[in-house]
């Protein structure tokens, strides 16, 4: 399954407040799956969980809404990190 579209969501903050447009889809006009994903990387943000879980860079708008790492990288080194500390537990 394809990723979230990169171009098809934006997120702008101004004076605290964080504000998210996004298009709809182009035939069928059903906004349903973007409105929710972006009502849920907005409550991430306001929450300040937008952000990686390795290195604490915050995630790209292009992230899934229940992405938590920035890239691959990231997530390799975390679960290394939970592997070795499994192992000498």
């Amino acid at each position: 399954m394809p990723g979230p579209d990169p171009h098809a969501m934006g997120f702008e903050r101004h004076e605290g407040r964080i504000t998210a447009s996004y298009y709809r889809y182009l035939w069928s006009g059903q906004e349903a799956h973007r409105e929710a994903r972006a009502c849920s990387i907005l409550r991430r943000m306001a929450k300040g969980d937008w952000r990686c879980r390795w290195c604490g860079d915050a995630l790209p708008d292009w992230r899934r809404s229940d992405a938590r790492y920035c890239r691959e990288t990231c997530r390799k080194k975390a679960a290394r990190w939970r592997r070795e500390c499994r192992r000498n537990a």
